[in-house]
This record gives C-alpha cells, sequence and structure tokens, in this order.
C-alpha cells in the first residue's frame, strides 16, 4: 500500500496523497469548543452600563453568543466581548476566565493569531486567578485545545503537540473523568497523529489505532444524546478514506450520520461535514454522478451554514472538480467563480483550494484559453510550492530531531571512555556558557528597557494625534451644530416678522371687511376667518419651537417645562416633569443641546411609543448632569441602537458626543421603555456671571 502524506489544517479536509479527509477537525472543536462564539460594534455615544455588577448579566451575553453561533455568526464576538469587558469592570474572576475562552473559540474559526492571543490571556488569567476561581479550573482545559488547534493550522506541530498531550495528560491523572470530554481528546489525538505523521515511521498506524480504541472504550459511557456518541464511526470512517477503502469508509460515515440523526444530535454542520466527506470518496473513484448528488445535499443547507462559510466554499470547489471530471469545463470554470465570489478563499488557505486553482487552470487549458490557464497555472504554483515548503520543514524538524538524538547517544559513548577530557571540556564550556549567559542578559535588558522607552514615546505621540484628532472631530460637529441652530434662528424670524406679520396685516383687513359689509353672518367667510387666525397661531408656535425665547430668557427648567406642557396640551400623553438637586445655569449652547436631545426624545415617545403617560427627569450634581424619560408605551426593539434607521438618534448622538454624554437606552419590566442620559460637567459647560 502506498502511503500518503499529510499537512495540517484547520477545520479543513487532511490530504491522502491526492484526496482528503474533510472538516474531522473543526467537528471536533465543537464539543470542547461548546460555545462558539455577533451584533456589529457599538454606536458612538453608548457604552456597557457600569451600574451594579450582575454575574447574571455575563451569563445572559454567553447563553447569547451560544444561541446565535449557527444564525448570525458576526453578532457572536459583540456578545462576547461584552461578557469579557463586563466581566472585567466586576472583577468575576470565573467569568472573565470563561469569557476569554469563548472567544479564544470564536476567533479559531476566523484568525488563528487572535485565537492564540486569547487563549494564552485565558492562561494568564487562570494562573493568577486560580486561588479564587472555582469554575475556571475547567473552562482552561479549553484553552489548551484552541491552542493545540490553532499551531496545529500554522504548521506548528511541536508546540501543537505539547498541548494535545496536556488535555491527554489531565484524562489520564483522573483530574477530568467526563466520557464526553475523553471520547474529544482521544479522537483529536487519533487524527493528529492520523494527519500529521502519516509520512513517518510507515504512518504510526500503532498510534493512530491506539487512540481510536481509547475513544471507542470511552464512547461506551455515553448517553445516544451526548454531542460525542458515535465518534467512533467518524473515525473509522477517516481512518478507511485514508488507506483506499472508499466502501468502507462510506459505511462508516453513513452510519455515524444515521445514528446521529436518530439521537437528534446533528446539525448543519455535522450533516455539510459528512455529505463532503461522502462526496469526496466518490470523487477518488471518478464517480462524478454520486458525488454531485451529495455536493448539492450540503448546497442546500446554505441557510443553516451562515457561521460556517468554508463548507460552502469547499462544496462549490467540490462541484468544480467534478465537473472538471465530466469535462464540463465551463460549468467547472462557473463553479469556481461561484465559490470565491461568495466566500472569501483567501482567508481559509489550504491544499483544497490550491488544488482548486490547478483544476480550473486544466479547464481553461482544455478550451484553448492559454492566457487564463497560464494565470492559473502560476497562482497554483506559487501557492502550492509555499505549502509544500512549509510541509517539508516541518519534516526536516523532526528528522533533526532523531539526527540529535542519535547524535547524543554516540557523544555519552564517547565520554565513558575519555571521562577526564570531557570533564575539563564540560567545565570550560560551562564557563563560556555563563559568561555569553551574562553578557546575554545584559543585552537583552538592555535592550528591553530600549524598546519599552521607545514604546512609551510611542504611547505618548499617538495619545496626543488621537486627542488631537478628537478634538478636531467635536469642533466639526460643534460648528455644524452651531450652523444648523444660527439657519433655525434666522428662519423662525423669517416666519415671525415676515410671513407672521403678513398673515396678522391679513386678518386686520379681513377683519375691516367684515365690519364695513356687515358678513358677520357669512359662515363661509368666518371660516375663512377662523382658519387664517389658526394659521398665525401655528406659525407663531413653529417659530418658538425652532428657537424658543424662553430659553434664552428663563434657562433651561423653565424652557424644558413649557414644553411639557404645551406637548401635553396639543397630544393625548400627559408629561409629568421633575427635578431634583440645587438646580444650576449652564452655558447656553449647553442648555440648547440639551434642550434639543429633550425635544427630539419627547417627539419619538409621541410618534412611536403609543404612551398616555411619561415622566421627564432632570438630575443636578456638582461634576455630572443625568436626565432620564419613561413612558408607558409599546417598548423599543432590541436592537434600535445598532439598526438606527432614523436620522433622529444620529442627531442625538452628535450633540452628546460635543457635551460629553452617553446614552442607555432598555425596556423596563412593566412596560415601556426608558432612556438614561449621563453628562459628565466640563468648565466651559457651568454658565458664568
Amino acid at each position: 500500500m502506498t502511503r500518503r502524506s499529510f499537512g495540517p489544517r484547520y477545520g479543513a479536509p487532511f490530504v491522502c496523497g491526492e484526496t482528503s479527509l474533510p472538516f474531522i477537525y473543526r467537528l471536533l472543536m465543537i464539543p470542547l469548543l461548546l460555545a462558539c462564539l455577533v451584533l456589529r460594534a457599538q454606536e458612538p455615544g453608548v457604552v456597557i452600563r457600569s451600574g451594579p455588577c450582575d454575574t447574571a448579566e455575563v451569563d445572559r451575553c454567553l447563553e447569547r453568543s451560544r444561541q446565535l453561533v449557527e444564525v448570525h455568526d458576526d453578532s457572536v464576538a459583540y456578545y462576547l466581548r461584552m461578557a469579557v469587558q463586563q466581566s472585567y469592570h466586576c472583577n468575576f474572576h470565573d467569568r472573565i476566565i470563561i469569557s476569554l475562552t469563548e472567544l479564544a473559540a470564536w476567533h479559531f474559526g476566523h484568525s488563528t493569531d487572535q485565537a492564540i492571543r486569547y487563549a494564552h490571556l485565558a492562561i494568564r488569567e487562570h494562573q493568577q486567578r486560580s486561588p479564587t476561581s472555582k469554575r475556571g479550573g475547567q473552562i482552561i482545559y479549553k484553552a489548551y485545545n484552541v491552542l493545540a488547534k490553532s499551531y496545529e493550522t500554522r504548521g506548528m506541530i511541536d508546540s501543537s503537540a505539547y498541548y494535545y498531550y496536556l488535555l491527554n495528560d489531565v484524562i489520564e491523572n483522573g483530574t477530568i473523568t467526563d466520557p464526553e470530554y475523553a471520547v474529544a481528546v482521544y479522537s483529536q489525538l487519533a487524527l493528529f497523529w492520523l494527519n500529521s505523521h502519516w509520512d513517518v515511521n510507515e504512518g504510526n498506524v500503532e498510534a493512530t489505532r491506539f487512540f481510536i480504541e481509547r475513544s471507542k472504550a470511552a464512547e461506551a459511557y455515553l448517553k445516544d444524546s451526548s454531542m460525542q456518541a458515535y465518534m467512533s464511526y467518524l473515525l473509522q470512517g477517516a481512518y478507511y478514506f485514508c488507506v483506499g477503502r472508499y466502501d468502507s469508509s462510506r459505511y462508516y460515515y453513513h452510519a455515524f450520520l444515521a445514528q446521529r440523526q436518530r439521537a437528534g444530535t446533528s446539525n448543519a454542520t455535522w450533516e455539510a461535514a459528512i455529505y463532503l466527506n461522502i462526496s469526496e470518496t466518490y470523487l477518488a473513484e471518478n464517480n462524478t454522478r454520486e458525488a454531485i448528488q451529495y455536493i448539492r445535499q450540503t448546497l442546500a443547507l446554505r441557510d443553516r451554514l451562515a457561521g460556517a462559510p468554508r463548507y460552502l466554499l469547499l462544496a462549490r470547489l467540490y462541484l468544480s472538480k467534478a465537473y472538471y471530471l465530466e469535462k464540463s469545463y465551463h460549468k467547472s470554470i462557473a463553479a469556481f467563480e461561484a465559490a470565491f465570489r461568495e466566500t472569501s478563499g483567501e482567508s481559509m488557505l489550504g491544499k483544497e483550494v490550491i488544488a482548486a486553482y490547478q483544476t480550473v487552470s486544466n479547464a481553461y487549458e482544455a478550451l484553448n484559453m492559454p492566457q487564463q490557464a497560464l494565470a492559473y497555472k502560476n497562482t497554483y504554483i506559487q501557492l502550492h510550492d509555499s505549502l509544500m515548503k512549509k510541509d517539508k520543514l516541518d519534516l526536516m524538524n523532526r528528522l533533526q530531531m532523531k539526527f540529535r538524538v542519535a547524535e547524543k547517544d554516540k557523544a555519552l559513548a564517547e565520554q565513558k571512555l575519555i571521562i577526564t577530557e570531557s570533564e575539563n571540556d564540560a567545565r570550560r564550556k560551562n564557563s563560556l556558557i555563563a559568561a555569553v549567559s551574562m553578557l546575554t542578559v545584559f543585552l537583552l535588558i538592555v535592550f528591553i528597557l530600549w524598546q519599552r522607552s521607545n514604546r512609551h514615546k510611542q504611547h505618548l505621540q499617538q495619545k496626543t494625534i488621537n486627542n488631537f484628532q478628537q478634538k478636531m472631530e467635536i469642533a466639526s460637529l460643534n460648528a455644524t451644530i452651531n450652523g444648523a441652530e444660527k439657519e433655525r434662528a434666522r428662519i423662525a424670524r423669517e416666519l415671525h416678522d415676515g410671513i407672521g406679520g403678513l398673515l396678522a396685516a391679513a386678518k386686520m383687513n379681513f377683519e375691516m371687511v367684515k365690519a364695513t359689509y356687515h358678513l358677520h353672518n357669512r359662515t363661509d367667510f368666518m371660516d375663512g376667518l377662523s382658519l387664517l387666525s389658526e394659521a398665525a397661531t401655528e406659525l407663531r408656535k413653529t417659530a418658538h419651537n425652532m428657537m424658543p425665547e424662553i430659553l434664552l430668557q428663563e434657562g433651561l427648567v423653565e424652557a424644558v417645562s413649557h414644553f411639557c406642557s404645551t406637548v401635553a396640551r396639543n397630544s393625548g400623553t400627559h408629561i409629568h416633569f421633575q427635578t431634583s438637586g440645587a438646580i444650576r445655569a449652564f452655558d447656553p449652547n449647553f442648555e440648547l443641546a440639551v434642550y434639543r436631545v429633550i425635544q427630539e426624545l419627547v417627539h419619538n415617545v409621541l410618534k412611536h411609543a403609543a404612551a398616555t403617560e411619561a415622566i421627564i427627569q432632570m438630575g443636578f450634581s456638582e461634576d455630572v448632569f443625568d436626565l432620564s424619560i419613561e413612558d408607558n408605551g409599546i417598548g423599543m426593539p432590541d436592537n434600535i441602537l445598532s439598526v438606527r434607521s432614523g436620522i433622529g438618534l444620529k442627531s442625538i448622538a452628535e450633540r452628546l458626543k460635543i457635551i460629553h454624554g452617553k446614552m442607555d437606552i432598555r425596556n423596563l419590566p412593566g412596560g415601556g421603555a426608558g432612556i438614561y442620559l449621563e453628562i459628565n460637567l466640563q468648565k466651559e459647560n457651568i454658565a458664568t456671571l
């Protein structure tokens, strides 16, 4: 039997010669990385609540991330970052370790660098907080698993093996006795040997079979509903695929899927992976008709694979290969282009993606299109050489390790013959090593101090630049808003002095006509005169709303009180207004900004809340001004801040940013919504006498 070479990759098929073993590692990450882990970044001016600390809030974020993992993958990271921030804010030892580990597990599917970073951070926090952490001791093994998979994906086999065997030791020494955990670890170790060491020592079949048997033994203690149940079927299918026994491989793949579906533990990612595994066995036999059937079953799961785009990418690439084998070259090229049109292949580079470039190059060549064929052939050669170089370096490292062991044995034998000379040499070497070590340590300390000083300078420079940019942005917003307010004042004056005067003069003329021609009893004339009076009244109200004189004359509190009374009279919503603390005067620009925010929020309540009661409360203190608006209406959508469909919230956010304010929106338990504003008072906000 011809041995086939393997190369480590994340979540991708494991290549056995020209064929591959799809998705086993990615699937095995699911049980140990249970909360693989998305809303977008927070809107400007909105922050996480810094009120009472509650572990339930962190747990809700973690649970929400688990619910969204197959529906809205991008939202998972948002909730995980909220969990991390809230855990650090409240110094919840266990939740810090858990949320960091979950975030590392999510990053494994997106960026191995970030996955390694957060996993190491979780381990460091665990080491520092271990005396007070109760649950962190169990979750930390998931961080080991993230590091093992991430290092393997990057081709760092020694580092990957280190963490895999740490996990194995955890089971062997009885630290964790959970059979589900044991099945997951033994399965990954079996595939690790199958994938990483197939080309050394005739495949290390014994090691592979050893861990498969361990997995089967632990599997016997699992319930059918366990996520790790029947994993031995999957391992058997992978093993027989790599040794070229495709019928046996398909038998175990079908058995695995059937058992999982019977137990109700199957999902879209399991089904997609098994369908692609089976299709690949048919492609290895050039049975394209059966292969295409299973590929199309994978593509039919598109809507359920939102968090796993790699499955759709590889399904398109396998379809391209199948069409090529059928000599349907145009279809092959179209499937290849569709794969990269729907998914970023560069971020999922592996041997399957590289092989697809060769397939499409051959398709163009068959269509007598040499220019396109040459372009794809060059890309294939470049990527293939790069990947093979990594595989060869890994193999060379392992061979060098064996060579060093042999050299060490030879040196020990020689030392027995010339013990005295060896001791003298050892002393000289130790002295030299000590001198070199001291010099190295000294140079290292000098370098660290220099680098630290340099980074500190860069940090100060960057902080200065950021502060300047923030001031420029605030100045720009301030200028925009001031310009808008001036335009409001100009329009208000034009309405009041211009059109308002004309309407008043017209009304006087009509009153004179009424008296002259005795039109008191003409209904149509009196209705027109009434409408003219109403138009003049509404015009005055509009002018006063655009530039309220009471705000300039009486201050913020009186202006808001008058505004609430006026709005309440003209609507079906009763508005209460209250203040707390010693009322103080502010800068006119500050008061105008707050007044405009209140206007916008109250209008939103009247238009959208369907409320009968609303309350506005102002709180005055030495350093903080706070404002709350609550109603008994229908509440607000949960994603009101992330969607931000209108310009009202955008205008409010811009004004709050200028006056250093923050806003939080919550739905109240008894119904209705609450909007809470907190503004840190600056020197320029306080009125000067």
